[in-house]
């Protein structure tokens, strides 16, 4: 019987939840403008007192990798890493956007759109196509890109009878993708609990990642501002 621990940190909402055997057992999830590092390890602890185990029984850690918040993600990936090393266990990786997008593939759709707010008007897009294990696709690498009204103009082809798209960021796509009857858009977060398929198949193929050396994937540098003098 696998236990792995699912971390979600890349938005603002914090979550954590643990599997049994690849199927979601206890979810935890907490809402924040910021603090990931004081909420993560209280959901962590709730979690496994919930399930009346102890860390040293767990299989794995399975971080969110990415992209999404800069702090978030290494405040999540940092304190898998701890566990991972204290308890000797390996650490997993799954994508965020690929994840997020999976929660809606027993939608019948052709084509499924990961939307993952980056300021402004800028979001991190990946695009999925369903397979026959019900797993996704990738069709195009994650990018980044400011949202228009030509955004994904190529996907509202005849051959797209149903387009999905979730996200955080979805709020700020025009009203053509809302007013569009073959585009299902769905306003969401990225959630611990649809991690677990990933992280299961991780495990089952030993897909791991370097405890040590292993970072998030950010997509695209930090905004990072100096601070002023105080004199």
């Amino acid at each position: 019987m696998a236990l792995i621990l699912n971390i979600e940190t890349s938005t603002n909402q914090c979550s954590v939840c643990l599997s049994r055997d690849g199927e979601p057992w206890i979810l935890e999830c907490h809402q924040l403008e910021n603090g990931h590092a004081e909420k993560l390890t209280l959901l962590i602890d709730k979690v496994l007192a919930i399930a009346n185990i102890q860390f040293d029984l767990l299989d794995a850690i399975a971080i969110s990798d990415g992209p999404g918040s800069y702090t978030g993600l290494r405040i999540g990936t940092s304190t898998a890493k701890g566990i991972c090393y204290s308890l000797d266990i390996p650490l997993i990786a799954v994508s965020t956007l690929k994840h997020m997008a999976h929660s809606d593939s027993n939608i019948d759709a052709c084509a499924y759109i990961s939307l993952l707010d980056a300021r402004r008007m800028d979001a991190y897009v990946a695009i999925y196509l369903p397979d026959s294990q019900q797993y996704l696709t990738e069709l195009k690498s994650p990018f980044f890109t400011t949202l228009t009204a030509d955004s994904f103009h190529d996907l509202f082809s005849d051959s797209i009878q149903h387009l999905v798209i979730r996200g955080n960021a979805v709020e700020k796509l025009p009203n053509i993708f809302f007013d569009n009857p073959k585009i299902s858009c769905v306003q969401t977060l990225p959630n611990a609990f649809d991690m677990v398929p990933f992280s299961q198949r991780a495990y089952d193929n030993k897909q791991f990642v370097d405890v040590a050396y292993h970072e998030p994937f950010y997509l695209k540098k930090p905004n990072i501002t100096k601070s002023k003098p105080i004199f």
